[in-house]
């Protein structure tokens, strides 16, 4: 048994009897158990998703609202009275059909109609918020963002497909772009530069698929990537170099490898008195300099002409 001694024989007065052993634990002779790595429970949306009946509502409304407004008129007016002449009219529809609802559901009902009106429905939140870097909209029921490196589920929807389309050639149009099946692929930007990738039907089997790369409005510099680690000191320096001595530069990397932030940061060094010409498929590129000619590319037409 662990922990007992069997006895033993006199020991010789000259020589002190040895020390027994230490007693050993059953449990310290089984072999050691790793326990298995959990995996990462899914994320929570920060809210709650609003229900069917929500949406029925809202969608009762906007068919209301889009047969009482003049949208001919409507387009005349600035940003906040044309946002103030919805609310009225959305106010007095909600009266007439005896809609009860919360002075705070009215608010969201009354911005979230707005939104589609004037704005990019419901993706008007999140373009709103800095700290998401990528918004991802898979279809008109699932809508991802990815803020701190991660990436997570919103409770953001659409009414439908067909909602979602209309929004995608809301931003595209504004370009002088198109996406449809004829052209189901399509980049484009916002007015802030943020980039946006649009692919439809019947490429995208689950619905239009839609992808907003957030425009960063802190312009990252050479030295901060060097106290950040992403560039060595003597690797800094050189770059520097490169950029004052108009060395021909190709600088490639995946999706968010930060070939733009680098190029931004190379273009500082550039000097204020030379004429630059710059060549995008989607202007994003942050020059500071005075003399800027901007081109950005287009696709070919239906007949394949520019």
């Amino acid at each position: 048994m662990f922990g007992k001694r069997q006895a033993s024989a006199p020991a010789l007065a000259s020589a002190p009897q040895a020390a027994p052993p230490a007693p050993v634990r059953a449990a310290e002779l089984r072999p050691a158990t790793v326990e298995a790595r959990k995996p990462a429970p899914p994320p929570v949306p920060a809210e709650a998703p609003k229900s069917d009946e929500y949406y029925q509502m809202k969608s009762m409304i906007f068919g209301a609202l889009i047969e009482a407004i003049d949208l001919s008129q409507l387009a005349k007016l600035d940003g906040e009275s044309a946002r103030e002449e919805i609310r009225d009219i959305i106010n007095e529809i909600i009266s007439l059909k005896n809609v009860v609802l919360s002075i705070a559901e009215q608010e969201e009902l009354l911005d979230d109609i707005c939104n589609d009106v004037l704005g990019y429905g419901p993706l008007e939140p999140l373009l709103a918020r800095d700290d998401i870097a990528d918004i991802m909209v898979n279809g008109a029921g699932r809508t991802y963002i990815e803020t701190g490196g991660k990436i997570q589920l919103t409770s953001i929807r659409f009414r439908d497909n067909a909602q979602l389309m209309n929004i995608c050639q809301r931003i595209v149009s504004q370009v002088g772009r198109r996406v449809d099946e004829a052209s189901p692929i399509c980049d484009a930007r916002l007015a802030d530069g943020s980039r946006v990738n649009v692919i439809a039907p019947p490429l995208a089997i689950d619905g239009p698929a839609l992808t907003i790369r957030k425009f960063k409005k802190d312009k990252l510099t050479l030295d901060q990537l060097m106290r950040f680690g992403a560039i060595s000191p003597p690797g800094g320096e050189i770059l520097k170099i490169i950029g004052r001595v108009r060395c021909n530069v190709v600088i490639s990397g995946g999706t968010g490898s930060g070939k733009t932030t680098l190029l931004n940061c190379l273009t500082n060094y550039i000097e204020h008195d030379e004429r630059i010409i710059t060549c995008e498929d989607a202007a994003e590129l942050q020059l500071q300099q005075p003399h800027v000619v901007r081109l950005e590319t287009r696709p070919p037409n239906l007949e394949g002409t520019g």
